[in-house]
């Protein structure tokens, strides 16, 4: 699911346009942000447990919303892949290689977060993208 540029309502994959708003939908959806306070909040929100900050403050702009609920998504998924290395530590190479593959991949998605953040663009992580823990 993806959120409305304009509104910051939820939209389903197969939405032509907003159902509250009508705003047309569209690939990467590019959002002026008011300050560069919504900037700051949006990098937070792919800092690890920093992501609590911009989704526990009230009153943000819909761009930080939408990217803080991405950044806990990415969170909560984190904390269930290192238990997963945790479980497996009693296999010293296999852990090694799991703790290699999460942690890379956890510095990956949340560059890619920050990136998105600093073009000012709306969108997805790649891969874990559709996967909602917590929803708005």
């Amino acid at each position: 699911m993806a959120f409305c540029s304009k509104c910051g309502s939820q939209l389903n994959d197969s939405d032509k346009a907003c159902g509250n708003c009508g705003e047309p939908v569209g690939g990467a959806r590019f959002h002026e942000t008011s300050s560069s306070n919504d900037m700051w909040m949006g990098i937070l929100a792919y800092l690890g447990i920093l992501a609590l900050v911009p989704y526990l403050v009230k009153d943000q702009s819909s761009f930080v919303r939408a990217h803080a609920l991405r950044g806990i998504n990415l969170l909560i998924l984190e904390v269930i892949a290192w238990v997963a290395v945790g479980v497996f530590s009693w296999i010293p190479w296999f852990n090694s290689i799991l703790s290699a593959v999460v942690g890379l991949a956890s510095f990956v998605l949340s560059l890619i977060g920050i990136i998105n953040v600093a073009n000012k663009e709306d969108k997805d992580l790649p891969f874990i993208g559709e996967i909602r823990l917590i929803k708005s």
